[in-house]
C-alpha cells in the first residue's frame, strides 16, 4: 500500500515538474516574442515578461533540475557583469553607473535563463521562431505607420513609436538569418513559407527606417539566405530569384524616396570620413580612454567624460569604443572573449549550423561598429542562442 502511495506521488511529482518545464519555455517564448515590440505597448512590459520567464526557469531548476553544464561562455558573460560592478568603485558618475549595471546585469541574466530551458534542437526552433514572429509584428507596425503617414521624429523615417530607431533596425535584420535558417530546418510547409514571406517583410520594413548600418548588415542575412540555397534544385533556385527580384522591385517601388536616400547616402558618409560626425566622438571617446587605459573611467562614465572635451554625447557609437572608454582593456578584452567562445563552439559544428551562427555574429559584430547594442536585450539574446546552439552542435557532432 505504501509503495502504490509512494509510485503515484512520485508520478504525480514527474506531472507536476513537466508542467513547469513546458510553462518555462511557453514564457520564455513569449518573452522573445515581445522583445521587438513589447515596449512601444507599455514601456518595461518586455522586462516583466523577462522577469516572469526567469522566475518560471528558477522553479524548473529547482524541481526538474538542470539539463547541461554552464561552459565557459557563461563563464565570460559572469566575469563581464562582476566586472562592470567593481567599475562603479571609480566612475564620476555613479548614479547612472548603478542604473546601468542594473539594467546590464539583468541582460546577462537572459544567457542563464535560455541555458535553463533548451536542452533541444526543437527548441531552439522555437525560440527562433519566436523572434521572428516577434520582427513580424514589428515590421507590421512600422509598415502600418507608413501607410498611415505616421513618421518618427527622426529624420522623417518610420518606425515603431518609443523604441530608438536604430536599434530596432538592427533587430530587424537580426531576424532574416533566423527566417532563412528556419526554412532549413522545418518539416512544415506552413512555416517555410512563412519565414520566406517574413524575409522581404522585415527588408522592407529595414528600409522604411531609413537606417544605413540596418541596410549594410541585412546584406550578410541575404547572404547567408543565398547560402541555404546552394544544394537546392535548379527549379527551386529560380523560384527563390523571382522571389528576390520581385521583393526588390517592390521595395525600391513602394519605400519612401527619403528613407531610400538617407541609405543611399551611406556611400557618401564613408568617404566623407566622419561617419556622420561618428569619428568625432570615437576621437574624444579614445582621448578619454587613454586616462585610465587598463581599467577603463568606469560604468556610464561616457557622458560624463565627454562633457568635458564639450562633446556632448552620452554614447560612442560604436560598442567596442564604448567598452573600452568605460570599462578599459579589461573589459573590452572580457567581452571579446564572449565573442571568441561563440566562434569556438560553431567552428566544431557542422558546416549549415556554422554558416548559420557566423553570419548572425557576424551582422552583430558589423552593426556594433556604428552603434551601441552591447547593452540591448536582442544583442545578449543572440549572442546566448548562438553559443548554446554552437555548444549543442559541437557536442552532438563529437558523438
Amino acid at each position: 500500500m505504501n509503495h502504490i502511495s509512494y509510485q503515484q506521488q512520485e508520478s504525480h511529482t514527474k506531472i507536476e515538474s513537466s508542467l513547469i518545464v513546458k510553462l518555462a519555455l511557453f514564457l520564455s517564448l513569449f518573452f522573445i516574442f515581445s522583445i521587438p515590440w513589447g515596449n512601444a505597448v507599455w514601456d518595461g512590459l518586455t522586462r516583466i515578461f523577462g522577469i516572469i520567464a526567469f522566475g518560471a526557469a528558477g522553479l524548473s531548476l529547482l524541481s526538474h533540475g538542470t539539463h547541461t553544464r554552464y561552459n565557459i561562455f557563461h563563464f565570460f558573460v559572469a566575469l563581464f557583469g562582476v566586472w562592470l560592478l567593481f567599475s562603479l568603485m571609480w566612475t564620476p558618475d555613479l548614479p547612472r553607473g548603478e542604473f546601468l549595471v542594473t539594467s546590464t546585469v539583468q541582460l546577462l541574466m537572459i544567457a542563464f535563463l535560455m541555458t535553463l530551458i533548451l536542452d533541444t534542437k526543437y527548441k531552439m526552433l522555437l525560440m527562433y521562431e519566436s523572434y521572428v514572429f516577434g520582427n513580424l509584428v514589428g515590421s507590421g507596425i512600422i509598415i502600418y505607420n507608413y501607410l498611415n503617414g505616421i513618421e518618427s521624429i527622426y529624420y522623417q523615417r518610420y518606425a515603431i513609436p518609443v523604441l530608438d530607431i536604430d536599434g530596432q533596425s538592427i533587430m530587424l535584420t537580426l531576424a532574416i538569418p533566423m527566417a532563412a535558417y528556419i526554412t532549413t530546418q522545418s518539416k512544415s510547409k506552413i512555416l517555410k513559407v512563412i519565414n520566406i514571406v517574413a524575409i522581404p517583410t522585415i527588408i522592407f520594413a529595414v528600409f522604411l527606417t531609413g537606417t544605413r548600418t540596418a541596410a549594410i548588415i541585412a546584406i550578410i542575412g541575404v547572404a547567408y539566405w543565398l547560402f541555404t540555397y546552394r544544394n537546392t534544385s535548379m527549379r527551386i533556385k529560380i523560384t527563390f530569384f523571382i522571389l528576390f527580384m520581385v521583393s526588390l522591385v517592390m521595395v525600391f517601388t513602394f519605400a519612401p524616396e527619403k528613407s531610400l536616400n538617407r541609405i543611399y547616402s551611406s556611400g557618401e558618409s564613408i568617404s566623407s570620413g566622419t561617419l556622420n560626425n561618428r569619428t568625432v566622438i570615437w576621437r574624444a571617446s579614445i582621448e578619454q580612454w587613454k586616462q585610465a587605459p587598463i581599467i577603463g573611467n568606469g560604468v556610464g562614465s561616457l557622458q560624463y567624460v565627454l562633457s568635458t572635451k564639450h562633446v556632448e554625447y552620452d554614447s560612442a557609437h560604436n560598442s567596442f569604443i564604448h567598452i573600452l572608454t568605460e570599462n578599459g582593456i579589461i573589459g573590452l578584452s572580457i567581452y571579446l572573449l564572449i565573442i571568441i567562445s561563440i566562434i569556438f563552439y560553431s567552428l566544431h559544428a557542422p558546416l549549415p549550423e556554422k554558416a548559420f551562427i557566423i553570419a548572425t555574429l557576424m551582422m552583430i559584430l558589423v552593426s556594433q561598429i556604428t552603434q551601441h547594442t552591447h547593452f540591448s536585450k536582442e544583442t545578449w539574446f543572440v549572442f546566448t542562442m548562438l553559443a548554446i546552439h554552437g555548444y549543442l552542435e559541437s557536442k552532438r557532432a563529437k558523438e
